[in-house]
């Protein structure tokens, strides 16, 4: 798609949808050292560029959107899981859930989620910092880069005997993000579509997870740096039955490989609104193309 249609396609799209004005803190341009520490914050070197960016709610036109495309789609997607709290007892009916909505959003032949699930409160929430859960990631990033991307796709495959075969061909990572909080979620996912993002507005970054030493493991991630161009969108009022669906990370290197996500205060959601309480999960699919 070439700059001048990508413009044409994206005014003719906001002429049917609302935009509000929000933060959206970037990394400062020229960090090639940014690292975060999930337990230990202060630790953290991560510059940031704060920026007021339009962020578009494209639920007037969720059709349009594409996952080869943008990177982004909502799925109807009723849950049966009651109480995400009893984690062993919902992951046998999520995990099962969320694979086959995958399959039959994506087409792909194969899909594996992951052992777990992020829970997360708005800070503006009684449970705030409740444990077993964190809070929203307020910076634009993206979980994955061009080297954890593949690492995860392998490790999330195991021993599976089929694996070479499947790493071979076409793999896709994708966030799998579920608002449980009634609408309007006070501080909503933005994701950034995938065709306004240029490569060079990536940099690679780094989160340790775990506790000090020995326990503590390194991910190699991507933040974003400002440019704008961006085109950066939502769903508002998001309900429990609802899936958004965005790419992560893509082996095929014609496509929009990457959508940048951030959690934002949405000036429309009102000061009363429901504090955001919401579970995040990845996938991996494999495709026979």
């Amino acid at each position: 798609m070439t700059e001048v249609m990508a413009a044409a396609r994206g005014a003719e799209r906001q002429a049917a949808t609302r935009v509000v004005q929000a933060q959206v803190n970037y990394l400062e341009t020229g960090v090639t050292d940014s690292i975060w520490y999930a337990r230990d914050s202060w630790r953290s070197h991560m510059p940031l560029n704060a920026q007021i960016m339009p962020i578009e709610d494209i639920r007037p036109i969720r059709d349009q959107m594409s996952l080869d495309r943008e990177g982004i789609f909502l799925a109807d997607a009723p849950c049966a899981v009651k109480d995400f709290l009893d984690r062993e007892a919902a992951a046998k009916v999520y995990l099962p859930e969320l694979a086959e909505i995958v399959r039959l959003v994506t087409g792909a032949s194969r899909v594996i989620v992951g052992n777990g699930w992020v829970h997360r409160h708005s800070d503006r929430s009684e449970k705030f910092g409740e444990d077993g859960t964190t809070f929203p990631g307020r910076y634009a990033h993206i979980d994955y880069s061009d080297n954890s991307g593949p690492q995860t796709a392998r490790q999330m495959l195991g021993d599976d005997p089929d694996a070479e075969r499947l790493m071979a061909g076409r793999f896709a990572i994708f966030n799998l993000w579920r608002a449980l909080s009634p609408a309007p979620q006070d501080t909503p996912l933005a994701v950034c579509d995938a065709t306004s993002v240029a490569a060079d507005d990536l940099m690679v970054s780094n989160v340790v997870l775990g506790v000090d030493g020995a326990n503590e493991f390194k991910i190699e991630t991507n933040m974003v740096q400002h440019n704008p161009n961006h085109r950066w969108t939502y769903f508002s009022d998001m309900t429990r039955d609802e899936l958004l669906i965005f790419r992560g990370y893509d082996s095929d290197p014609v496509r929009f490989r990457r959508a940048p996500h951030t959690a934002f205060d949405d000036p429309a959601a009102g000061p009363d609104a429901p504090p955001r309480e919401s579970i995040d999960i990845r996938c991996v699919a494999f495709f026979d193309e």
